[in-house]
């Protein structure tokens, strides 16, 4: 993968590292007790056809076909070979892969009929894409009349991360920021679902506070970023890990990362 800042955004997820890989594994696991509360906003009834978009290793994809049942289909779709590979193999761990069905889809043209979608969830794939309007008129041409979109995205404008001072969050997130399409995507999707023709459009914004560092790995990645577009140093990286690890060791690390609901409804 090169390192072009001006693609990076979409490069450094079709291709991704081993080491990155296993981290995204990691960090995007879904305990099944706590996943009907989780997926609750995206409002999912047995029966219907739900396309997952941006699915990653498969772990939510899986938790939406339990909620549709067997009469029901997730579709799954992303731009990582290797993230469909492992979907494949979650969703038949879990018992599920008759309900999944599996999408590498190297754009953002999806492979789906028009109006064959009932109910579509984004989870933290949006601040990435290429043109947030083209992908969202793609989404809505593939939903049915009356179905809804639902995204959950991050605006890292909002976070904090105890102990770094608000100067340093801003550094770290702007190291990072090539990484990103719009870093600040949350607070910007009211609008563009409005752009999108998209009706009935309602935002809730939701933080769980993280105090044993479950967050970490987002830091790391910020980390790696910053220093591998050499808008950090070396050093400077591991100064703010030690006192990261530091703060989780002694019991006060305080991670807020607010993620931003926003449904919306095809006319």
């Amino acid at each position: 993968m090169t390192d072009n800042l001006d693609t990076y955004h979409k490069d450094h997820w079709v291709e991704i590292e081993p080491d990155r890989f296993a981290r995204y594994d990691r960090m995007f696991k879904v305990d099944p007790r706590f996943a009907p509360r989780l997926l609750a906003p995206v409002g999912v009834a047995e029966g219907e056809t739900v396309l997952d978009f941006g699915c990653g290793p498969g772990y939510v994809a899986v938790e939406l076909a339990r909620e549709v049942g067997p009469g029901g289909r997730v579709h799954a779709v992303d731009v990582n070979a290797e993230f469909i590979g492992r979907a494949a193999e979650v969703a038949r761990e879990a018992g599920l892969a008759e309900r999944i069905t599996l999408h590498h889809v190297p754009d953002e043209r999806l492979p789906l009929d028009d109006g064959s979608i009932d109910r579509i969830y984004c989870k933290n794939v949006l601040e990435y894409v290429p043109d947030l309007d083209a992908t969202l008129a793609e989404l809505v041409r593939v939903l049915r009349p009356g179905g809804t979109i639902v995204a959950s995205d991050s605006d890292f404008g909002f976070v904090v991360v105890e102990p770094l001072s608000p100067e340093e969050v801003r550094e770290l997130f702007d190291a990072a920021a090539p990484a990103f399409r719009e870093p600040n995507v949350g607070r910007k999707l009211r609008g563009a679902y409005r752009r999108a023709g998209l009706d009935q459009v309602r935002v809730e914004v939701n933080v769980a506070p993280d105090e044993r560092g479950n967050l970490r790995g987002v830091l790391e990645n910020m980390l790696g970023y910053g220093t591998r577009f050499g808008r950090m140093s070396e050093a400077r990286a591991d100064e703010l890990r030690a006192r990261l690890d530091a703060a989780i060791a002694e019991g006060t690390f305080l991670m807020a990362l607010p993620q931003w609901w926003v449904r919306g409804v095809k006319a």
